[in-house]
């Protein structure tokens, strides 16, 4: 396992396995948010130059195929060759991959009702930490507070304007929340702040989450990981599963 700049090469390139299963921390980018700025790719391709060779959906992200947001820290998908990325890429809108994260919560009441801009909650919400069992949370999705920082769900309770700005995809999260308030949560294909902003939806914000839990404290690390990632291997599509 190599280093550069926190960033941990969990699986390397190679010919066998042309992409790069990478660690990020909290609080760098997953690509360049500017031009020459710092982010987990370019430490990654400091050390496997060949990541650069593959042109992406953006010029900036070349082979990334599963991003994370800034604030979490957790697993990265780089493709190491265009062939690699295409087949990449056509798994995953195929729904073929399994994503898993790991939070913290803290159980805030009408945590919708502080932050503003949620349609009311799932009716069963009051159930999820007291039987332990995976839950479902659905919903449409639209961008939120200042240049669309946030996002929040929407639903057939969520008012016309709120609809005229959603898209048309429903996006789904599997939860498991125990009395410790240790969540699971799995998804297949993600929405931006998915996860997080589900969790403060149905009352269980992420700790340390600065955007969705109006409960934080100054100094409260946030608690969330991309933890495992499950995609079929580009040469030979059987599945691939990488923990941490």
């Amino acid at each position: 396992m190599g280093t550069e700049h926190d960033v941990q090469i969990i699986s390397a390139p190679t010919d066998e396995n042309p992409f790069a299963v990478i660690y990020k921390p909290a609080g760098l980018a997953s690509a360049p948010l500017q031009e020459g700025g710092e982010s987990a790719l370019t430490a990654a391709a400091r050390l496997y130059p060949c990541i650069l060779q593959v042109a992406g959906k953006k010029q900036a992200e070349h082979g990334l195929v599963h991003r994370i947001d800034t604030d979490t820290r957790g697993l990265l998908l780089i493709a190491s060759t265009q062939e690699s990325y295409r087949r990449l890429l056509a798994f995953q809108k195929e729904g073929r991959f399994r994503k898993e994260y790991t939070a913290l919560c803290q159980p805030v009441r009408d945590c919708w009702k502080l932050l503003g801009g949620f349609p009311m909650p799932p009716e069963d919400t009051e159930s999820i930490s007291v039987c332990m069992e995976k839950h479902t949370i659905s919903s449409l999705f639209r961008p939120y507070s200042v240049r669309g920082s946030q996002v929040r769900p929407v639903t057939s309770l969520s008012g016309k304007a709120a609809v005229k700005k959603s898209g048309k995809k429903q996006y789904s999260t599997e939860i498991c929340i125990d009395r410790q308030m240790s969540a699971h949560c799995f998804l297949s294909e993600g929405y931006r702040h998915q996860i997080r902003c589900h969790l403060a939806w149905v009352g269980f914000p992420i700790k340390g989450d600065r955007l969705y839990n109006p409960r934080r404290l100054p100094g409260d690390d946030f608690q969330f990981c991309a933890s495992a990632l499950v995609f079929p291997h580009p040469l030979t599509g059987k599945d691939v599963e990488i923990r941490i």
